[in-house]
């Protein structure tokens, strides 16, 4: 890089992190000046690197390393590797022992592994963890109610659908965006919102009619 400063080392894992150059990203930010200490971004992009890659024990030795300057967010990204690993034990005794107030999107992440790896009984302490956090998100109960369900435990399923209804949740109908000049719309599941839904839903008719099964 012809220049060298925060905002480029940033911008450069930030981007390569994200689109999916995890070993490169890592390689940069292990090639960055000693001189520029690590931002929160860059930290958060490290560590989304590691967690999407499964370099999940050279995520944690970027923990030993930069422990002192770890904030709710980065602690959520160490939560989201262990549980995407499967290590969902080493991801709760994480949460229970970090020093600032576990983020709603924590337990998510943990919650999310758990339906992963098909382990109830953590999940079950997790949602009861994640509910009064996050009050009007209805998604730790879906995932509860899925993992349920996939278990064979109807019981449950009931039980939690009960619950979402007497809290007025509901759960979220599926959403895309689509980006056309310049213009980002998005489309809901079953939604008729759009300005131009009559036009489109027309069109996806002629297409249905031209569909031929193969």
């Amino acid at each position: 890089m012809p220049q060298r400063n925060e905002f480029t080392w940033t911008v450069m894992i930030q981007g390569l992190a994200e689109s999916g150059f995890a070993m490169e990203a890592l390689k940069l930010f292990d090639e960055m000046d000693s001189r520029t200490p690590p931002n929160d971004l860059m930290l958060s992009s490290v560590f989304f690197a590691c967690s999407h890659s499964g370099l999940v024990n050279r995520g944690l030795q970027y923990f030993r390393t930069f422990e002192t300057k770890m904030n709710g967010s980065h602690y959520t990204c160490l939560v989201d590797m262990l549980s995407r690993a499967g290590r969902l034990e080493e991801a709760e005794e994480l949460i229970e022992s970090m020093p600032v107030e576990p983020e709603p999107n924590a337990l998510a992440a943990l919650l999310s592994g758990c339906q992963r790896h098909k382990n109830e009984e953590l999940a079950e302490r997790t949602a009861k963890k994640l509910w009064p956090a996050a009050e009007r998100d209805s998604g730790g109960y879906v995932i509860l109610s899925n993992l349920y369900a996939s278990a064979g435990r109807w019981k449950d399923v009931l039980e939690v659908r009960k619950l979402m209804k007497e809290k007025g949740l509901k759960k979220n109908g599926g959403c895309s965006w689509i980006e056309l000049k310049n213009q980002v719309h998005s489309f809901h599941s079953g939604d008729g919102a759009h300005s131009q839904s009559i036009k489109i839903y027309g069109v996806l008719k002629l297409l249905m009619y031209e569909m031929v099964p193969v």
